[in-house]
């Protein structure tokens, strides 16, 4: 999965010469030091001048700016991959970028924040969450909890659950929800005052957590890959030069992937394995690629027949 191995090439006493062996397209790359220390991991459009340039044989720099660091003197070797498509190079670069930077550590990235509906509480409410357990009750991602608290607020308005932590018996006459500006504005069903029954109230709660999960039944108000994360299944599929790249995604983790001709993408729908494990944590990147406002690759519910599934792809390439 993900490619083959990443090449190494040794820069030896003159490295002009060992980068003519790299691809001049794009990629990912990694610099070596002393005893394979990393010593820089990038992305590239074109991995042969990417690497001349860190190692002082790149263009001059423009006036004023400075120039890029040379590392020609410490450097040992290269690690190169070619990629054929966008979402496939992110996805080189960030599995191996975390063999050498925690999560915690990267400014770039930030943990995404999902909605939460837990069915086993006796008047459920609709819960701004980090991921973690229960995952097969957290919906999104969502960029951050700032856009997790506005989604909630639209769940809200077309779902009048509670607002609220308080623990209650409903009663008509209840003091907790006759001063609630949420049960007199009637924005919320108040089961508190028994304005609504404890099955009705759960009914609510479980038709809140269907529109969240069925992207193929809400209208525009969401995201399209807003979906439950426990079982959330999605495809990536991405144009290149020969064909298509394709990734099967399951609970935001890149489980599979695969390449085609465009005659043969229903067949390699087909082959992509979503029960698949992967021990990589894919989740925050993952996220900001589909929260990305420009980028090449379509995702898609992966809720149909690999037939069904091919024609999407292609109508989401045609419009």
């Amino acid at each position: 999965m993900t490619g083959s191995p990443l090449t190494t090439v040794a820069l030896g006493e003159e490295p002009a010469g060992a980068l003519g062996v790299l691809p001049a397209g794009p990629g990912v790359g990694q610099l070596l030091g002393p005893d394979e220390r990393n010593l820089v991991i990038g992305r590239a459009s074109n991995l042969r001048r990417w690497a001349a340039s860190h190692l002082g044989m790149g263009p001059p720099p423009k006036k004023g700016a400075r120039p890029r660091t040379d590392l020609r003197g410490i450097a040992k070797a290269v690690r190169f991959a070619p990629t054929a498509s966008e979402f496939g190079q992110r996805l080189r670069y960030e599995r191996l970028l975390a063999d050498y930077v925690p999560l915690a550590k990267r400014r770039d990235l930030k943990r995404p924040a999902f909605l939460h509906i837990a069915p086993g509480e006796r008047f459920p409410r609709v819960l701004v969450r980090d991921a973690g357990p229960d995952a097969a009750h957290l919906y999104g991602p969502f960029r951050d909890r700032g856009a997790a608290g506005r989604a909630r607020d639209l769940v809200h308005k077309r779902f009048p659950l509670r607002p609220c932590d308080y623990l209650f018996e409903p009663a008509p006459d209840l003091a907790l929800g006759l001063g609630c500006v949420y049960a007199q504005v009637r924005t919320c069903a108040a089961p508190c005052l028994s304005r609504v029954s404890e099955d009705a109230y759960r009914e609510l709660a479980g038709a809140a957590a269907r529109f969240l999960e069925s992207p193929g039944g809400r209208a525009d108000e969401l995201p399209p890959w807003i979906a439950r994360l426990g079982d959330a299944r999605g495809l990536v599929a991405e144009r290149t030069k020969q064909g298509w790249e394709l990734f099967a995604i399951r609970e935001g983790r890149v489980v599979d992937d695969t390449t085609s001709s465009d005659e043969g993408l229903a067949e390699a729908v087909g082959r992509l394995d979503w029960t698949r494990e992967s021990g990589a944590d894919d989740l925050a990147w993952v996220s900001a690629w589909l929260h990305a406002p420009k980028r090449k690759g379509a995702w898609l519910a992966a809720d149909a027949a690999p037939a069904d599934l091919a024609n999407r792809v292609r109508a989401a390439f045609e419009r």
